[in-house]
C-alpha cells in the first residue's frame, strides 16, 4: 500500500477533477441541449408570426413547402382546414389542436408543431421534425462540452505539478534533517515552511532541543563518572602496591583493610551508577504499591547498619497508603533517602521513616537529627556527583540524583526541609494516591 502523501493527494485531486468535470460536463450538455430546443421553438414561433394569410396557398393548392432549401431541416407551414381535400405535401394534423406547441407522431415520424390563429380567424401550423431538432441540439451541446472535456486532462496534469511544488519545502526539510550532525543536532529552519507544517516542524525543534539537553547531560554524566571512578581506582592501585611491599603477615593484614574498604566503595559507586542508568531508562512497570510495605522492607534491610551506629531507626504509619509506581523504583528512592540519613546522622542519633497521606497525596518522609544541609545547597545536592563542601562522608554523590530522577519519572515531587523541632533534615516525597 502506498503511503506517499504526494501520491495520495495527486490521486484524490485527479479523481475529484475527473468526477466534477464529468458532472459539470453532463450539466452543461443538458443545459445547452435544452437551450437549443428552446431556441428552435422560438424559431417556429417567429416564423409563424411572420406568415401572412394572403401569402398562404389555397386549400386546393400545394400548401406545404420548405422554408429552408435543406430537406433535412425543412420547416412546414400550412393552414389548418376542415376540407377533406389535402395535397400530398400537407401534414395530417388534427383540426381541433389548441394554440401553442405540440409534439405529434405523423406518418411514422415525430413533429414539433406550433399552432397560431391569424387576425382573420384562420389557423396555421408551423412544423419541424423532432429528429432534425434533436440532432441540431446535440451538435450545439457537444460543441459547448468539448472545451470542458479537453480541459480535464490539463487540470489533472497541473494539479499533480502543484502538489509536487507545494510539498517541495517538506523534501527540503528532510534534506536538512539528514545533514544534521548526530552529536549536536540543530533546529530545523521555519522561514519558508507552510503554515500547515510549521507546528510539526516546531515540535521537532522542541524535541531536538530536549535531545540536545539529554545528550549534554549524558556527556557530563560520563565525564563525572570517569572522574569519580579514576580516583578510587588510583587509590586501589596505590594500596595494592603498598600491600606488595609488605614484609610481614601483620603488615599485609594491616594494609589489606583499606584495600577492602576501597573495593567496597568502588562497588557501591558502580551500583549507584547502574541504578541511575536503569532509572533513566525508565523500563519499570507501574502498579499499585503500598508505601507502608516498601518502608518496612527498607527498614529491615538497613537495620544492621543502624544498629552498628547505635541509631534509633523507627517507622510511623497511618494505615495503607497506595500509589501507582514501579516497585523497584520507589524502593530505591526510599533506600537512598534512608542511606543518606544514616550516613549523616551521628552515632546515637535517630532516623524516622514516616508514611502518611494528605488529601489526595501519599507522602514519604525520612527525618534525621544530623547536621542538615544549608538552604542554598539543597537544590544542588540533587545533581549527580555533587557533594556539600566540607563533607567527608565518602558518599558517591549519586543517591539524591537517583531520587530526583525516580520522582520525575513517577510524577512525584521531592524536596529537603529543615526539621522544625530540632537540628536535622526532613526528606519529603509526594505523589498522587491511586484512584479508588
Amino acid at each position: 500500500m502506498n503511503h506517499s502523501l504526494q501520491q495520495r493527494l495527486s490521486v484524490w485531486l485527479s479523481m475529484a477533477i475527473v468526477v466534477i468535470g464529468l458532472l459539470a460536463g453532463g450539466v452543461s450538455f443538458w443545459l445547452a441541449y435544452n437551450e437549443a430546443q428552446e431556441f428552435q421553438d422560438d424559431s417556429l414561433r417567429q416564423i409563424a408570426s411572420l406568415v401572412d394569410a394572403d401569402r398562404l396557398p389555397s386549400d386546393g393548392q400545394r400548401s406545404a413547402g420548405a422554408i429552408d432549401n435543406d430537406p433535412e431541416a425543412r420547416i412546414v407551414v400550412q393552414r389548418l382546414s376542415a376540407s377533406e381535400d389535402r395535397t400530398s405535401a400537407q401534414l395530417a394534423l388534427p383540426e381541433n389542436m389548441k394554440r401553442g406547441f405540440h409534439t405529434l407522431d405523423i406518418g411514422g415520424a415525430q413533429w414539433r408543431v406550433y399552432i397560431r390563429t391569424l387576425k382573420s380567424g384562420e389557423r396555421i401550423a408551423v412544423a419541424q421534425e423532432t429528429q432534425v431538432r434533436s440532432e441540431a441540439a446535440q451538435d450545439s451541446a457537444l460543441r459547448t462540452l468539448l472545451p470542458l472535456v479537453a480541459l480535464i486532462p490539463l487540470l489533472v496534469f497541473f494539479s499533480r505539478r502543484l502538489v509536487g511544488v507545494s510539498l517541495a519545502p517538506v523534501r527540503a526539510l528532510a534534506k536538512v534533517a539528514d545533514a544534521q550532525s548526530e552529536n549536536t543536532p540543530a533546529a530545523l529552519p521555519t522561514a519558508h515552511v507552510p503554515d500547515e507544517i510549521a507546528p510539526f516542524v516546531q515540535s521537532i525543534n522542541r524535541l531536538l532541543e530536549r535531545i540536545n539537553r539529554l545528550m549534554e547531560q549524558q556527556r557530563r554524566f560520563i565525564a563525572d563518572a570517569a572522574h569519580e571512578l579514576r580516583t578510587p581506582l588510583t587509590a586501589l592501585s596505590l594500596q595494592a602496591q603498598n600491600l606488595e611491599r609488605a614484609d610481614s603477615l601483620e603488615a599485609c593484614k594491616e594494609r589489606l583493610l583499606p584495600l577492602k574498604t576501597g573495593l567496597e566503595r568502588s562497588r557501591h559507586l558502580l551500583d549507584q551508577l547502574l541504578g541511575l542508568a536503569r532509572q533513566q531508562a525508565g523500563t519499570g512497570k507501574l502498579q499499585q504499591v503500598d508505601l507502608v510495605d516498601i518502608a518496612q522492607t527498607v527498614i529491615e534491610e538497613v537495620f544492621p547498619l543502624a544498629e552498628m551506629k547505635r541509631i534509633d531507626l523507627g517507622l510511623e504509619q497511618q494505615g495503607k497508603v497506595l500509589i501507582d509506581a514501579d516497585v523497584s523504583a520507589i524502593h530505591m528512592l526510599l533506600r537512598n533517602a534512608v542511606d543518606n540519613a544514616l550516613l549523616y546522622t551521628p552515632e546515637g542519633g535517630e532516623v524516622t521513616v514516616r508514611v502518611r497521606s494528605d488529601e489526595d497525596e501519599g507522602i514519604l518522609e525520612v527525618i534525621d537529627n544530623g547536621p542538615g544541609i544549608p538552604k542554598e545547597e539543597r537544590e544542588r545536592v540533587f545533581d549527580a556527583f555533587y557533594r556539600v563542601p566540607g563533607s567527608h562522608d565518602g558518599g558517591s554523590g549519586l543517591g539524591l540524583a537517583i531520587v530526583r530522577n525516580i520522582a520525575e519519572r513517577l510524577g512525584g515531587t521531592v524536596r529537603l526541609e529543615d526539621r522544625p523541632d530540632r537540628t536535622g533534615l526532613v526528606f519529603v516525597y509526594r505523589q498522587r494516591l491511586s484512584p479508588t
